[in-house]
């Protein structure tokens, strides 16, 4: 069935980019996706490209030492959507982060075509981010 394979395809993005498994992250997202990350903070923009949204990934971590983690909590899905319900954190610049976030994707053809990310508190993800 579509809806479970969009719900295991979102959990095997965390698995694979906790793992930094590129290879399989590549395999989940097409070449020409975009994913959207909100406000005016240092990764924020649209990421256009499988290779700006692999820079996105490498930025998030070069920017917090490695300290970024992202923690799928569960995975809702539908026939051409699904969504991470997550929380994330990270420490960087004498500033830690802890917070929760839906990451909406729409899906074609099994892989991830366009991502957007919605902060549940998004003055401290820019303050954590700027």
């Amino acid at each position: 069935m579509v809806v479970d394979a969009n719900a295991l395809l979102v959990r095997r993005l965390y698995e694979a980019f906790h793992s930094r498994d590129m290879e399989t992250l590549a395999s989940l997202i097409a070449e020409d996706a975009v994913w959207h990350v909100p406000g005016s903070t240092l990764i924020s923009g649209e990421h256009r490209g499988r290779s700006a949204i692999f820079e996105y990934f490498r930025r998030m971590g070069e920017l917090t030492g490695g300290s970024f983690h992202a923690e799928l909590i569960d995975a809702l899905a539908s026939h051409t959507q699904a969504v991470a319900v997550a929380t994330a954190t990270g420490k960087r610049a004498g500033k830690a982060y802890d917070g929760s976030y839906l990451l909406p994707m729409r899906i074609e053809e099994g892989r991830i075509v366009d991502v957007r990310l919605f902060n549940d508190d998004s003055d401290a993800f820019d303050s954590f981010w700027s």
